[in-house]
């Protein structure tokens, strides 16, 4: 099977899936030990159930439940009870505990994929979404990640994925190409988990070298941080529907981590470092609340990882680990 039969063979338009189907599936992946939680709909042309509707940038993707993973089951009473009243629900699976997947959104991306991995058949489970395909690996503690490669992100920890049968805004089902031998599932291939958890690159020791002007080179460092900050990718939205997501919380972590490294060992004012990033992350449009979380996360992350100014490394972090992405606790069973 190469990469232009996976994408010729589709087979996802499977009108007659009933709520017992839902169920059924949605049981089988509780049983594996997967936690499990109800998914908003899709309806007539693509229209989210959520209370969005058309303006939902990701329709029948996201959470029933009020808590959202923090919600998810492996419990079938429980889970019953969610498709009782819900009987079209989508079903959504909690990763980065049994299961790992690799989300893969282009044909192109599917090309890289199956090109890293050197082969024409990918191992393990293979799931046809409605605009991509979604590849099924044992999870090991990885965490979740956007843009390994061109349309492909790693869902691993704190991760959620859509399930089948569950239907796509397109109309299609989600369906396996390539089914699930219950309850065995294929390692994380070496390659991708390069892409997931890059090696860190060696220790530079190098003689410190002074800095003439330490105010200068912080509020230098820190307007750079700033302005990648507002440089930072957008989402991109097109007829109501998110194709990317962006790059703007992900510049945000990082700059609060390279921030908190230095300031580990360098007198910095951290008010006015939170004063500086929050104003541009607002400014690039995401919630206020949401900035907040991600700069205290970055910047506890970068004083645990500390720098020295005379280490040689450039504040834009070229020689710095990347700052750990928040995780969601584990579901209860």
């Amino acid at each position: 099977m190469t990469a232009r039969s996976i994408t010729r063979h589709h087979g996802g338009h499977r009108p007659g899936v009933t709520t017992a189907d839902l169920v059924t599936a949605a049981v089988a992946y509780a049983a594996a030990g997967i936690a499990v939680l109800p998914l908003h709909t899709p309806g007539a042309a693509g229209v989210c159930s959520c209370r969005a509707g058309a303006a939902c940038g990701s329709p029948g993707k996201h959470p029933r439940v009020r808590r959202g993973l923090h919600d998810a089951s492996r419990q079938p009473q429980v889970i019953r009870a969610w498709w009782s009243r819900w009987p079209h629900a989508n079903i959504g699976l909690v990763t980065g505990t049994v299961l790992d997947v690799c989300d893969i959104d282009t044909a192109r991306g599917l090309r890289v994929v199956l090109d890293l991995l050197g082969v024409i058949r990918p191992p393990g489970p293979l799931i046809r979404t409605g605009s991509g395909w979604h590849l099924w690996y044992a999870a090991e503690g990885l965490p979740s990640r956007v843009a390994i490669a061109p349309g492909v992100d790693w869902r691993g920890r704190g991760g959620l994925v859509v399930a089948p049968p569950s239907l796509h805004h397109t109309g299609a089902r989600y369906t396996f190409q390539q089914p699930w031998q219950r309850p065995d599932l294929p390692a994380c291939p070496p390659q991708l988990r390069a892409l997931v958890l890059p090696a860190p690159p060696p220790l530079i020791i190098s003689p410190s070298a002074p800095v003439a002007d330490l105010d200068r080179y912080v509020q230098a460092a820190l307007a750079g941080e700033a302005e990648r900050v507002r440089r930072a990718p957008r989402p991109i939205i097109r007829g109501g529907r998110r194709i990317s997501g962006g790059g703007r919380n992900d510049a945000l972590n990082r700059a609060a981590f390279r921030l908190g490294q230095l300031a580990a060992h360098t007198p910095m004012d951290e008010t006015a470092v939170r004063r500086e990033l929050t104003e541009a992350a607002l400014s690039t449009g995401l919630g206020r609340a949401e900035v907040q979380r991600t700069l205290s996360s970055g910047w506890r992350a970068g004083l645990r990882h500390p720098r020295r100014i005379g280490d040689r490394q450039s504040a834009a972090g070229r020689h710095v680990r990347k700052a750990p992405v928040h995780t969601w606790p584990e579901p209860h069973s």
